[in-house]
């Protein structure tokens, strides 16, 4: 087998080039670009005539003059010539955000999923939202571009179908058709953890690290993972089930059907059971999380505990992919600090490489939205990604 480009595949990459420099880094001009990429200075302009007449790129004023020649001219990307729709899809509600062609958040929606709600209710819902904030977009060259939908479980991302997620009780959901179907957009499927770490890595708090781990802690715990700068899929596209590592194989049962996984006791369900156990009581994490801050002990005991059982479970993984940065995506609001600080605290206890290279452990940038916004960057990859190179026989 042989890699050829022709003559419109070539045109087609430097387009592609030219647009994620712009992207990315600029303002730049021409002349920057032409040396960045090392096109001529006459395809650049090419190309970045194409770009300003579908209005990607935009041509802000003269810059001073360097005193020879004509003055260059700034160009920039237009993050408003079109929006994206990042969806998060988790356990209890799903969160719609509208962004702008850089991620940056324009607009929120959100909506409860009940435990009494059909599959089908809660994909109705989820449908109708969705079209709420597309048609409440401003107008725009582009309009909206696309869709992308994070799941709490294991997806078939190239079928965009939803394989297990255990926490909703939905098992073989071909989402991205029926989504693809009511909306008329492209839309876009993964992991809530995936494309949270796709969205730190673009965008937050990841940009510039090479080895990421990011870690979604709700009603359980998801894991995305950046190695040498690329998502690690595995061999099905489901790797990074890092909370259900089992962690005491006579522990009770998961919903996912082992026994003793790591978020049963290092997640938000771990903290409720743990407060309910020591006080006798029924009451939600976001109580316990409330009580905490009252200066609730029992509520600080079921935090540490969980806290602690997390930085058990991180040693392990530290020790096998040696990251440079964690980031902790969580609804632990004000706790989350001290959380953050008692899992570092048991890395350096347990984790064997810890000495010779440690891992950061800090909060993710976009926080509670980082799963949404890295849904809506999932969406913006595929609208932006280059050509595929063609194969022929040789």
């Amino acid at each position: 087998m042989r890699l050829t480009g022709d003559q419109t595949y070539i045109k087609n990459l430097n387009r592609s080039i030219v647009l994620n420099l712009l992207r990315f880094f600029s303002p730049l001009s021409r002349v920057e670009i032409s040396r960045q990429t090392g096109l001529t200075k006459a395809t650049v302009s090419g190309i970045v005539e194409q770009l300003i007449q579908e209005q990607y790129v935009l041509e802000d004023e003269h810059t001073e003059s360097t005193g020879v020649g004509r003055r260059p001219v700034p160009l920039r990307f237009n993050r408003g010539a079109g929006y994206v729709i990042g969806v998060d899809l988790a356990v209890d509600y799903f969160r719609v955000l509208v962004m702008d062609l850089s991620c940056k958040v324009v607009t929120t929606y959100e909506d409860t999923i009940g435990e009494a709600d059909s599959t089908d209710d809660a994909i109705r819902r989820m449908v109708d939202i969705i079209k709420i904030a597309i048609h409440a977009t401003s107008d725009s060259p582009l309009g909206v571009i696309g869709v992308g939908v994070g799941i709490p479980g294991l997806v078939d991302s190239n079928r965009g179908v939803i394989l297990n997620a255990p926490n909703l009780h939905w098992r073989d959901v071909a989402l991205r058709s029926i989504l693809e179907h009511e909306l008329r957009l492209p839309v876009f499927i993964d992991n809530e953890a995936n494309v949270g770490a796709i969205g730190e890595q673009l965008f937050g708090a990841g940009r510039g690290v090479s080895n990421v781990v990011f870690l979604s802690l709700g009603r359980g715990i998801g894991t995305g993972l950046i190695l040498n700068g690329h998502l690690i899929r595995g061999q099905a596209g489901i790797a990074g089930e890092f909370g259900h590592m089992t962690i005491d194989e006579n522990g009770p049962k998961c919903s996912c059907g082992n026994r003793g996984c790591l978020e049963l006791y290092a997640s938000e369900t771990a903290v409720i059971r743990k407060y309910n156990q020591l006080t006798n009581t029924s009451v939600s994490f976001r109580n316990v999380i409330r009580r905490l801050e009252q200066g609730d002990e029992n509520a600080k005991k079921a935090v540490d505990a969980a806290a602690h059982h997390l930085g058990v479970g991180l040693s392990s993984l530290v020790n096998a992919l040696n990251p440079e940065l964690i980031l902790v995506s969580s609804r632990f609001g004000p706790a989350e600090k001290d959380v953050i600080h008692k899992v570092s605290q048991v890395i350096r206890e347990r984790s064997f490489i810890t000495p010779y290279s440690p891992a950061r452990v800090q909060t993710s940038q976009f926080d509670s939205s980082s799963c949404a916004i890295g849904a809506g960057a999932l969406a913006l990859q595929a609208h932006f990604a280059g050509p595929e190179a063609h194969v022929h026989s040789s």
